[in-house]
């Protein structure tokens, strides 16, 4: 059937791993209690810190009956005995333990989101994307091709990464966003969700990533996919590795798939 929807991931796909490792989470590290201080006052802050405190709840909850629990603790920010200080050294500390341990948490990435839109807004950073992917863009564009972003970061990040990129803001080509909120990018269910919401059938429906585990997650939910091998990608070494196609050009997939 002909493919009339491509759903893409970010990382390795459509942007470099190192604009997200060597740029993204290095302003969360440097100017993170910077920002905690600036901006501790604003309701969107004091939401982020509260969504962090419930986090740490539920982490608690599931690792009850462990000898050691080393979750940082995030002190809620509405008991008056917690200082503004203590609250925002307890925030930076589950922040940076989280980003140690590439946590994927909906917590984690609402976070980040606000912060980097910080960053972006001040012209500090710039969204980085391959330069095939604004020509695939219009391309698909033209053909009618709906196309969607998938990825573990917040629908905010994602769009101010394709608002702000190097090749001027992307938005416009863009028809939708999902995140960890619609379920986690290794369930298949979470596919099917993303079928459900923009009322697609999966053999109508590609969706491209770099990453094998979520490969097989989209496979199995019945979806053409295709596995992107950019230059600086992890490799891949899966003996499912065979069942999928893979380019590491988004031009390379105009040969391999045919769209509407």
């Amino acid at each position: 059937m002909t493919i009339d929807t491509v759903i893409l991931d970010i990382e390795g796909t459509t942007t470099p791993l190192t604009f997200v490792h060597d740029v993204l989470f290095p302003f969360i590290r440097k100017d993170l209690n910077n920002y905690l201080n600036s901006y501790y006052e604003t309701y969107e802050l004091q939401n982020d810190i509260k969504t962090l405190y419930n986090l740490y709840l539920e982490d608690i909850r599931d690792a009850a009956g462990e000898t050691v629990i080393d979750i940082p603790k995030v002190l809620n920010p509405e008991d008056s005995s917690n200082t503004k200080q203590d609250v925002i050294k307890s925030v930076a500390a589950n922040i940076l333990y989280q980003m140690d341990r590439d946590r994927k948490s909906t917590a984690l990435k609402q976070f980040q989101g606000h912060m980097w839109k910080v960053g972006y807004d001040s012209t500090i950073l710039k969204g980085v994307v391959y330069d095939d992917v604004p020509k695939s863009f219009a391309r698909w564009r033209d053909a009618n091709v709906k196309m969607y972003i998938y990825s573990s970061g917040s629908i905010a990040a994602q769009k101010l990464l394709f608002n702000f990129s190097t090749h001027g803001s992307l938005i416009p080509f863009l028809s939708g966003h999902f995140d960890t909120t619609i379920g986690s990018k290794l369930e298949s269910s979470s596919y099917t969700s993303i079928l459900n919401a923009i009322n697609k059938s999966p053999d109508s429906c590609l969706f491209v990533t770099d990453s094998i585990f979520e490969a097989k997650a989209a496979y199995k939910a019945g979806l053409h996919v295709c596995l992107s091998l950019r230059p600086g990608n992890n490799p891949i070494n899966d003996p499912d590795f065979s069942l999928f196609k893979n380019v590491s050009s988004f031009e390379q997939l105009f040969d391999k798939f045919e769209f509407k």
